[in-house]
């Protein structure tokens, strides 16, 4: 499952290890929607983040049954921002980051029973900056990224835990780390980790050893920005976002990318829609068996991406040629 960027915003979708859209997932909004950050319980519920609503870049979260076209419901409410919600491994209750108008980011463990229904919200952090991006071990260990607005209006985050007996400790000094997600095992957490090149940076995908604290890099693809990994069931893949920008900084087209952690070298593959290019994020994997031998036929991610962004270009120089005006993406 992944968010789809199109002409009415962004709305969520079922793919297969292609990278073929199989449906739509959740039944769109009237007008301009943003639909984004899914997770999918054990047994047959999708939460996500959408601006259903709201102005497009403020969300509450919804939840519907895995299925075609689903009809979502709302379980969050009120002018606070939740987003990034991750269920709990038994999958009776999801943990969220939500932040009132003028307040910080806090963690909250919001109950949800067998048919959908949430229970009364409890607030987990209460944090001097901004607690973003969990994730839950089995042992219910919360990982997650804390965020620091410094004096001179910088930025520094840093991965942390909180435990079940409420304390809490930094796994990595930063000053950069983001998105973490721990692995089915509970052994490793994947994560976001800017490095620098010349005068720019980009965002690689990086492995915490949870035992010894040991950081290795998971992958490197220095044209492009890796963010918001997601383990498979198995632990034998993770799949994230990655992003093109432009000269300027801003973003020139997002795709879902997936790297096999059992190869020799390890590498990206696109999962790109045979249909044509699309803009894809924020992926979700339900919990069953993948087709690895079909992830590993997918294109090899940069020379994909390369050939996509070529593509577009002569589009764009045959319609000023023409005097086209291109559809929205």
């Amino acid at each position: 499952m992944v968010a789809e960027r199109g002409p009415t915003g962004v709305r969520l979708v079922a793919i297969d290890e292609r990278g073929d859209r199989s449906f739509v997932l959740v039944k769109p909004a009237v007008g301009m929607v943003r639909d984004t950050n899914p997770t999918i319980s054990p047994d047959r519920w999708v939460v996500f983040a959408s601006s259903r609503g709201r102005p497009f870049d403020e969300t509450n979260l919804w939840i519907a049954p895995l299925g075609v076209d689903a009809v979502p419901v709302q379980l969050t409410h009120g002018p606070a921002i939740d987003s990034h919600p991750t269920w709990t491994r038994d999958g009776k209750a999801i943990v969220y980051a939500s932040a009132a108008p003028s307040d910080g980011f806090d963690l909250w463990r919001l109950p949800i029973d067998r048919d959908g229904h949430p229970g009364a919200a409890v607030q987990l952090t209460r944090g001097r900056g901004h607690e973003v991006t969990p994730s839950v071990a089995p042992d219910g260990t919360i990982v997650f990224a804390e965020v620091t607005v410094l004096a001179a209006g910088q930025i520094e985050s840093r991965l942390e835990e909180l435990r079940p007996d409420g304390t809490t400790r930094p796994l990595t000094d930063g000053p950069a780390d983001a998105s973490p997600a721990v692995s089915p095992d509970g052994t490793a957490i994947a994560f976001a980790r800017p490095v620098v090149r010349g005068d720019n940076r980009d965002g690689d995908l990086w492995r915490l050893d949870r035992k010894t604290g040991a950081i290795t890099r998971l992958l490197d693809l220095p044209l492009t920005d890796e963010s918001g990994p997601v383990w498979s069931p198995d632990g034998r893949q993770v799949f994230a976002t990655s992003l093109l920008h432009k000269a300027d900084g801003s973003p020139l087209f997002s795709s879902v990318i997936v790297v096999d952690l059992g190869e020799p070298t390890p590498r990206a593959r696109l999962l790109e829609d045979r249909a044509g290019a699309i803009p894809r994020l924020t992926p979700a994997i339900p919990h069953g068996r993948l087709d690895r031998g079909q992830l590993l036929g997918d294109p090899e991610y940069l020379p994909a991406l390369a050939r996509i962004i070529a593509a577009a270009l002569a589009e764009e120089a045959s319609d000023a040629r023409s005097g086209h005006t291109p559809a929205p993406r």
